[in-house]
């Protein structure tokens, strides 16, 4: 895995999710030169992976954070 700072992909491959502290830890060093290791490999997730994550949320949750990626008031242009 190539840090995006680095000219790495944005891809299922390529791209994890780390809590703050080892967020700023890594910065962007690639793992081997940061002294972190990954619990999993990243992989794509399969529809069914997807579709599980899903419904481990109540019903109608969205966090607030969200809403301005998922939902808008205006017709986007295209």
């Amino acid at each position: 895995m190539v840090p995006r700072s680095r000219g790495g992909v944005t891809s299922w491959e390529n791209v994890v999710a780390a809590c703050s502290p080892c967020n700023l830890k890594k910065a962007n060093r690639s793992l081997r030169h940061s002294g972190l290791h990954l619990a999993r490999m990243p992989s794509r997730p399969t529809s069914e992976e997807m579709h599980a994550a899903g419904r481990r949320f109540p019903p109608h949750h969205l966090h607030q954070s969200w809403v301005d990626y998922l939902y808008w008031d205006v017709e986007l242009e295209s």
